[in-house]
Order: C-alpha cells, then structure tokens, then sequence
C-alpha cells in the first residue's frame, strides 16, 4: 500500500471504529475491512502503479459512461451462457 492508501485506510479505521463504539455494531468494522483486504490484495498482486490505473479507469468509465472497448454485452452473455448450457 502506497503511504497514501494508509492514511486512508487509518482516517476510514478511526471513523468505524468510533461509530462501532457509541452503536455496538461492528458491521461496519467487516465492511472496511472486506474492502481494504481487496485493495491490499490487488496492490500486491498486480503492483501499485497497476491498481492506480485501474482506479483511474474506473472513475472515468464512471464519469463518462463509457463502455469497457474490450467488454461484451449482456446478450452476448447470455447466448454464451445458453451455448455452454446446451
């Protein structure tokens, strides 16, 4: 994780851990955990500089509306689905 993700990761950690205190719930506790595991997991997988791009990607996709270019639709999908299940 790059210093910056950590100190994300410690500001989001003091704030469920706060509201897990005053409510006794620790749903929030998984959910922060659950999502910083997959951050982790993909840094070091595919590299910092990697996840940063994926990010990236994501947030313009999601900005813009752009489709994936390499993306299929659903009903390729689903004729996919329905060939394989015969």
């Amino acid at each position: 994780m790059s210093p910056g993700d950590a100190a994300e990761f410690d500001r989001q950690w003091r704030a469920v851990m706060v509201k897990a205190t005053e409510s006794l719930d620790l749903s929030d506790v998984h959910r922060t955990l659950t999502a910083w595991r997959r951050i982790a997991w993909l840094t070091a997988v595919r590299g910092p500089d990697a996840y940063r791009r994926s990010l990236a990607t994501a947030e313009e996709r999601t900005r813009t509306g752009a489709a994936d270019p390499d993306g299929v639709s659903i009903e390729q999908v689903k004729a996919l689905i329905a060939e394989r299940l015969g």
